[in-house]
């Protein structure tokens, strides 16, 4: 049985680029063929990477299988407002916009980010968790 893609968040790239965090989880996942990304999580990472001459890793990030990401303005209102009648503020519109692709394309997401896990009890997506 194949196992599902697994959307890779800002946070987890972010902590593997600077000190290899997750690097065997990373190898794992891409052994196995289940490392997707999207157009929001290469929106909040290569700018800085462009910016700091990181040629290499910036074509590695392209080459990644990209899903897209068709943002349902409307989805993304009702998602905010059962956040905000919840009590749960300050989610960015990118976090939602990573979780709306989770949503949609029925796979999980491996972030380090706090948020998913205060929104993923309300909109009911799945959160990788790697194996201990």
């Amino acid at each position: 049985m194949k196992q599902k893609p697994v959307l890779i968040d800002t946070s987890v790239w972010i902590g593997y680029f600077r000190n290899n965090d997750d690097e065997a989880i990373l190898i794992d996942l891409f052994d196995s063929n289940r490392v997707v990304i999207n157009d929001v999580v290469l929106a909040e990472l290569l700018p800085a990477m462009n910016a700091y001459g990181k040629k290499d890793p910036v074509e590695k990030m392209r080459a990644i299988e990209r899903l897209p990401v068709f943002v349902n303005w409307e989805g993304l209102i009702a998602l905010q407002t059962v956040c905000i009648k919840n009590g749960i503020n300050g989610i960015s519109l990118s976090d939602l916009m990573i979780a709306q692709t989770v949503i949609e394309y029925k796979i999980s997401v491996f972030s380090k980010d706090k948020h998913f896990k205060l929104i993923n009890d309300l909109l009911k997506f799945e959160i990788f968790n790697p194996p201990d």
